[in-house]
């Protein structure tokens, strides 16, 4: 934020024409620019501040772009005064001239590249250049050139050099001696991404030395970005960066330590204030490993537990110090209250604080290394790791191991059990799975205390994992996981993340949405909304009650959701039908001439496939929050060690522990596992239960795939909510790899034609719950489940579309 106006400025009357210029159309302001000088000063800052935009509203055709231009950098601008010149600040090329073939294949003396050679020299105060996308601009010429160009002065030689370069997809090949050049020192933002070669020359440029000291915003996406390479980069900006763009590179969860330790300095926000409301953290000193990360539980209140405490949408109550100063020490640190405006990472936002636009003046150059993006929090608040190969517990362990200030968090597809994986016999050993469940505890204020604006898997809110497997159709693929591996998800996390989890949270994308589902996607989407309906009523009435004059401060609450679809299966026969779907038996016992088509009369009786076979599953719910009784799986009665992979089989006399190690070995409920954590070994108590098969089928499987010693490995950790819920005692420590191997089934349950038959548009039936719902509201009916916020739906389009002739002309 810039400094306080001067006495004379705040005593001052506001010019009138400063009000209404926001107000003013762009085809006005030439016109205004030409009745006086004061007039002109208002108006003309607003007309030259971005000229290219500027002469599209202007009407400029598309097709003109690169002739105006030329004409203007070659001619017109030798015209123009100098000090109109000058007010010109930003330059951006992302949708100008995309039209023109040649934009830059121009071999003349009178081309773009050209033009890059005169920009420094011609716009002297030019603090943006945006050139997305066109792919043969040579960034490197404006570094050149503006060595080239003698300042004006000793101090306007800082005016010359750029606070914003966007240059992502340009195909320019950046060598080292750009970022050590002195055009690139006051940057703020530099967006080199899916740009060719790799980051060496940057890595080069900042090891080590000063170079880049100014830099705030570093978006690198798809650049091929290794752990290695990645772990460089953290040590020179350590603390520096405020915000960063990872998306689509190469890390892993081995990069998450040093991420965590390297680029996040800030002092721990995380406290015990609000520990009726939200509870507090529990962390043994000096007590982790080395997979997981130090060990840390949550103390939970009577209200926490269940998000019901009165206050829980109340903003934190300001900081104050105890002394005579305005600055808060760093023993001091506090939180966000949640209720301020949320700093934007955006190129667009971006230029409009530190370069202006039309409807705001450019700060003035003593106050823009005051403006808040041109300063840091100690460490990165706004992170995407998009596409990138950290697993689901990476991303746990980063945002339990970081001080809790990530404002902004983007991460649409951790890989939760990866290929290569040992499954089960009946899959493919090419299986994946996607999604973050388990994991709905870190995305609440007691861990993630400033976090404002999430982008994340939707299993995270509906606990159904993406399939990845082959010789399966995306639709059975999408059944497969809506039902079996749904169920087994409920049995071992029952708890998914619901608004009241997190208050503080005031914008939320789901991705990976599949657009058919055979009910329970719909259903946790339609409860999600509910829930919101329910947080946006309680706010509403959250001052209600108050007898003081001065209602509480309330947080906004969710009050943005997207949803993100993928391509409706349907449209695309290869969404529909694979011949591995069906098993044989099922082919064969096909009327004659029905063949593999599924539009058929999906009420024909048919054979169901593998009838014989019942599914390996734990049954569903009858009601929520009862537990579900585990049914025999098939093979029980084989001899032999128990399926590490299989429920929990009732048949088992309750009375009887098992047999099987580490039963065999202990009769305890624990045993020791060494552990390694900041460079030595120690020995830790794992909780591996009574061995008697009990009311808790997650427990029950647990315990027998605790049968396989390598599931009884270094990969232990605290038994979080969700575990808790599933029926661990608070305060144990698990085989977490035991634990994970309950979520796929032994058995490969395929569907059926009828079963795909069945799955419904998710889209259309959101749809018919916001009708229903909003015509209640609408009628102002007491009972309602509508949510008032804004409700984005994105649909992507699928290959069908595309292969399609209509698509082509």
């Amino acid at each position: 934020m810039a400094g306080l106006p001067s006495y004379e400025d705040a005593i001052g009357r506001l010019d009138w024409l400063e009000l209404v210029a926001p107000y003013v159309l762009v085809t006005d302001l030439g016109r205004l620019c030409s009745v006086n000088r004061r007039f002109y000063r208002v108006f003309a800052p607003r007309l030259w501040n971005d000229p290219l935009p500027t002469v599209r509203t202007l009407g400029l055709q598309q097709s003109d772009d690169l002739d105006w231009y030329l004409h203007f950098i070659f001619k017109r601008a030798s015209w123009v005064r100098p000090s109109t010149l000058a007010l010109v600040t930003t330059l951006d090329f992302r949708d100008f001239a995309k039209q023109n073939t040649v934009f830059w294949s121009d071999d003349s003396q009178r081309s773009i590249p050209e033009t890059f050679k005169r920009l420094p020299a011609l716009f002297p105060n030019l603090r943006c250049i945006l050139i997305d996308g066109h792919t043969d601009a040579d960034p490197v010429t404006l570094a050149v050139a503006h060595a080239a160009t003698p300042p004006p002065d000793a101090s306007g030689a800082r005016h010359h050099r750029p606070l914003l370069l966007s240059i992502p997809q340009t195909e320019a090949l950046l060598p080292t001696i750009f970022f050590t050049s002195d055009y690139v020192r006051d940057l703020v933002y530099l967006d080199v991404s899916r740009l060719p070669g790799s980051l060496q020359s940057l890595v080069a440029a900042v090891h080590g030395t000063n170079h880049l000291p100014h830099l705030k915003i570093l978006k690198i996406c798809g650049r091929e970005l290794n752990d290695a390479t990645a772990e460089t980069l953290f040590s020179v900006f350590r603390g520096k960066l405020w915000s960063t763009d990872l998306a689509d590179n190469l890390l892993t969860d081995a990069v998450i330590p040093v991420f965590a330790a390297r680029c996040f300095l800030s002092p721990r926000l995380r406290g015990g204030d609000r520990f009726y409301e939200e509870g507090r953290l529990l962390r043994p000193e000096n007590f982790g490993s080395a997979w997981y990360g130090p060990f840390q539980v949550i103390e939970e209140s009577r209200w926490s537990v269940n998000f019901s405490h009165p206050e829980r949408h109340f903003a934190d109550t300001p900081a104050y110090s105890a002394e005579s100063r305005s600055v808060l020490q760093e023993h001091e640190a506090v939180r966000a209250n949640g209720r301020g405006s949320l700093k934007r990472d955006t190129s667009d936002h971006i230029k409009i604080m530190i370069a202006g636009n039309k409807d705001h003046a450019p700060p003035s150059v003593e106050d823009v290394p005051h403006l808040d993006v041109c300063r840091s929090p100690i460490g990165i608040t706004h992170l995407d790791l998009t596409g990138n190969r950290i697993s689901a517990g990476g991303l746990d362990r980063l945002i339990r191991t970081t001080p809790g200030q990530l404002e902004q968090l983007a991460y649409d597809e951790p890989v939760f059990k990866s290929a290569g994986t040992p499954w089960p016999p009946a899959w493919h050993r090419e299986t994946s799975l996607h999604g973050i469940i388990g994991s709905a505890h870190v995305f609440r204020p007691v861990f993630s205390s400033n976090l404002r604006v999430l982008r994340i898997h939707h299993s995270l809110v509906t606990g159904i994992l993406s399939l990845e497997t082959p010789g399966l159709s995306t639709m059975a693929r999408l059944w497969i996981a809506e039902t079996s591996i749904r169920d087994r998800c409920e049995m071992a996390y029952p708890e998914t993340f619901e608004p009241d989890m997190n208050p503080r949270l005031t914008s939320l994308t789901l991705t990976k949405l599949p657009r058919r589902s055979a009910g329970p996607l719909t259903a946790k989407l339609i409860r999600f909304l509910r829930l919101a309906a329910v947080q946006e009523q309680a706010i509403n009435g959250a001052g209600m009650g108050s007898t003081s004059r001065r209602s509480p401060v309330v947080l906004r609450g969710l009050r943005h959701l997207r949803l993100e679809f993928e391509a409706d299966p349907i449209e695309d026969p290869a969404g529909w039908s694979n011949a591995d779907d069906l098993d044989a038996e099922d082919l064969l016992n096909m009327d004659d001439g029905e063949g593999f088509s599924f539009f058929q009369d999906e009420n024909k009786p048919r054979s169901q496939p593998n009838s014989d076979v019942k599914p390996d599953l734990p049954p569903r719910r009858a009601a929520a929050g009862a537990a579900p009784v585990p049914v025999a799986a098939p093979g029980s009665e084989t001899s032999g060690a128990p399926d590490p992979h299989r429920p929990a089989d009732p048949i088992t006399p309750p009375s009887v522990r098992l047999r099987h190690a580490p039963y065999s070995e202990t009769s305890g409920e624990h045993v020791d596992q060494v552990i390694e954590w900041n460079g030595s070994t120690s020995k830790v108590k794992v909780w591996i239960g009574s061995g008697v098969l009990g009311p808790h089928p997650a427990v029950n499987a647990y315990m027998q795939a605790l049968s396989d010693p390598a599931l009884r490995d270094h990969r232990v950790g605290p038994a979080m909510p969700a575990h808790q819920k599933a029926g661990v005692p608070m305060g144990q420590v698990l085989f977490y790899a035991a634990w994970d191997s309950m979520i796929m089934p032994t058995q490969l349950m395929k569907p059926g034609r009828a079963d795909l038959h069945k799955m419904g548009d998710v889209i259309e039936a959101l749809r018919a719950f916001r009708t229903t719902e909003r015509t209640k509201y609408e009628a102002k009916q007491a009972s309602h489940d509508f949510w008032a916020g804004k409700l984005e739906v994105v649909s992507q389009q699928s290959m069908a579309h595309y292969r399609s002739s209509q698509y082509w002309r």
